[in-house]
This record gives C-alpha cells, sequence and structure tokens, in this order.
C-alpha cells in the first residue's frame, strides 16, 4: 500500500472568508468519511499547516521547507480567497501527477481573463465542455497540488518573482516557480474538471460560469 501524506498548505494574511473556511472543513470531512475513493490502494494522512503574515511569497516558501522538513509526500495550496467542492483533494489526487493545479478566473470586470496559461503563451479558458488534463506553462497556486519531490528537485528560493523590465513590473510568483519546474523535467498539468469546482472570491465569487468568451 501506497502512503499518501498530505500537508494543507494555507498562507493567510490572518482573515479568511467564510466560504473558504466551510470549503475547507467539507473538504477534510469528505476526506474523514470517504478517503480517497480515486486512489484505493493508498492510505492517507492528512495535516493542515499556516503561515500568516502580510508576505505571501515568504508564508509560500516556508509551508513548502516546513512540509519537506517534516517528511510529508505532498502538499495542496489553498489561497484563502478561494471557496471549492468537497470532493476537489480526491478529483485532484486521483490524476495520479506530480502537479495539478486548477483554472481561476482573475478577479476583474469584464469576466474573461483566466490565471492558466498554455504552452502557446495564450490564456486556457475553461467552460462546460472543459475536461481532462491539459499540459500548460503555468496556473496560479490558489488550488494547486503539488508531490514535494518536485520542490526538493529545484533550488530555493522556490517562489521569486521576475522583473520584467520591457513592461516595468514584477511577474506574479507562480510564473517563475512552474518555469523551473518545467525546465527540471516535470509537467505542469491544468485539470480541467477540478477547475469546475472552484471559485476565486473578492468583492463578488469568479468562476468559470461566468466567463465571457472573445
Amino acid at each position: 500500500m501506497s502512503d499518501i501524506r498530505l500537508v494543507i498548505a494555507i498562507p493567510t494574511a490572518g482573515t479568511v472568508r467564510m466560504g473558504f473556511a466551510y470549503s475547507l472543513a467539507g473538504m477534510v470531512a469528505h476526506v474523514a468519511a470517504n478517503r480517497i475513493p480515486s486512489r484505493p490502494e493508498s492510505s492517507i494522512e492528512l495535516k493542515i499547516d499556516v503561515v500568516e503574515s502580510s508576505n505571501w511569497i515568504t508564508n509560500r516558501e516556508q509551508l513548502v521547507r516546513r512540509a519537506i522538513d517534516s517528511g510529508m509526500s505532498h502538499l495542496m495550496f489553498l489561497d484563502d480567497d478561494m471557496v471549492f467542492e468537497p470532493q476537489i483533494l480526491d478529483v485532484m489526487l486521483g490524476r495520479r501527477q506530480q502537479i495539478v493545479c486548477t483554472n481561476y478566473l482573475i478577479k476583474t470586470e469584464p469576466a474573461k481573463d483566466f490565471v492558466a496559461v498554455g504552452l502557446d503563451g495564450q490564456r486556457v479558458f475553461t467552460d462546460k465542455d472543459s475536461t481532462g488534463l491539459l499540459p500548460i506553462s503555468y496556473s496560479g497556486f490558489g488550488v494547486s497540488l503539488f508531490e514535494l519531490d518536485v520542490f526538493k528537485a529545484i533550488p530555493q528560493p522556490w517562489f521569486q518573482p521576475q522583473f520584467v523590465p520591457e513592461k516595468n513590473e514584477y511577474t506574479t510568483e507562480d510564473n517563475p516557480c512552474y518555469e523551473a519546474m518545467r525546465k527540471a523535467g516535470f509537467n505542469v498539468y491544468l485539470d480541467q474538471d477540478a477547475s469546475k469546482l472552484v471559485s476565486h472570491v473578492g468583492t463578488k465569487s469568479w468562476n468559470w460560469k461566468g466567463a465571457i468568451h472573445g
């Protein structure tokens, strides 16, 4: 029997929305009641780790380092502005891939841009017909799953933004991290089915159903 030792890693500034807390409780209860139906051969150990500060990059670095040092096998980032269905972990673990991420709308109006970027450099769309796994360049970390061997294979810092001179701005921390993973030989997969189980929460809840084509 293979063992899954998974840490739910939550980087936060300290205040979380009720929707996130409700989603987290639902997911943990789902695992407690059903374990991981998509991985029936595996036992699962689940723990939650939280790092609280206003520096989300440091929060991520510390969460991954602590997970590795404590001997965990998997890490799931859950950002505190996400809501998700209880079965999300089962769906993503069932993919049996080293890196599985989700696609969700960027919190802008009109709602048309998703966080995931394909290998062609274009934004990836998620709609009712989207399904399965798609190799991509990068996505957000909002709801994302990693085997920790991936982080062990690339040097720290893992989440250092890069400065883009022609735009006079920094990247987010996700793009350089996923780029380092791909350069180390890992595939980054977008789970389109899991993506339809998440929403990005701000002044309203953004999800794939409200996206505008074009």
